[in-house]
């Protein structure tokens, strides 16, 4: 589905790997979640990639916002199972004092100042690249627009290998950085040391300051997900 805007939040997204919808409101948002019969899997992703949800819970806490959540769909729609789950990440992950939201790959998104046209606007601006093998691979990408005072390069780590129809797959996991300096291998390398979750992810609550922002792109599907400073957004 096309994003009903190409802006910043307000607006509130969910996305699967089919499609991309915003709102104006988290309760409109998780009103559609519900219908969708998909809100036991995205629930946990919904909070964590929208910044109204993580304000309410950095102020809040997950009790407070669970409560909240269940006066707009049946708590009964969500496994124990998963509510304990919830609860125990934010509980054991205390939420970071940056932003995390969701975006369409084709959104308009702002960082450091410079307007990118959507992933593939990154992705023409990338100066260096570095892939995740058995060690990092680094090295300077031959073709890519260069932007005057923002640096773009990727870390990547190719899908995982299990047979010999795999090996046909060009996916990647893919986290961008930038800088207002241009990037050098060394920097590559210590982005590269970030802790990374599910799916080379660094994305996530435990980003190093200095390191932020960072993209990420899971490599397939129609969505990412953009950490920066609060001051950013």
């Amino acid at each position: 589905m096309k994003p009903l805007l190409n802006s910043m939040p307000p607006l509130v997204c969910i996305s699967n790997y089919f499609e991309t919808r915003y709102f104006f409101t988290w309760q409109e948002a998780l009103k559609a979640l519900y219908q969708s019969d998909r809100i036991g899997a995205e629930l946990n992703r919904f909070i964590q990639y929208n910044i109204v949800m993580r304000d309410m819970l950095r102020q809040k806490g997950i009790e407070w916002l669970l409560d909240e959540i269940f006066t707009i769909v049946p708590k009964n729609s969500i496994s124990p199972l998963t509510i304990r789950y919830i609860t125990k990440y934010w509980t054991e992950n205390p939420i970071a004092d940056y932003d995390i939201q969701m975006y369409h790959i084709d959104d308009d998104i702002t960082i450091l100042g410079h307007t990118f046209h959507g992933l593939q606007g990154v992705r023409q601006h990338c100066e260096m690249t570095a892939s995740m093998g058995f060690q990092l691979y680094c090295f300077p990408t031959k073709e890519h627009i260069p932007l005057e005072n923002i640096h773009v390069g990727i870390i990547d780590k190719s899908y995982p290998k299990f047979d010999s129809y795999d090996y046909s797959d060009t996916r990647c996991y893919e986290n961008y950085i930038f800088a207002q300096d241009p990037i050098t291998k060394e920097q590559m390398q210590q982005y590269a040391n970030i802790k990374q979750e599910g799916n080379y992810c660094m994305v996530h609550e435990h980003i190093p300051a200095e390191h932020l922002p960072i993209l990420y792109y899971v490599g397939d599907g129609p969505y990412m997900v953009l950490a920066t400073k609060k001051s950013q957004n």
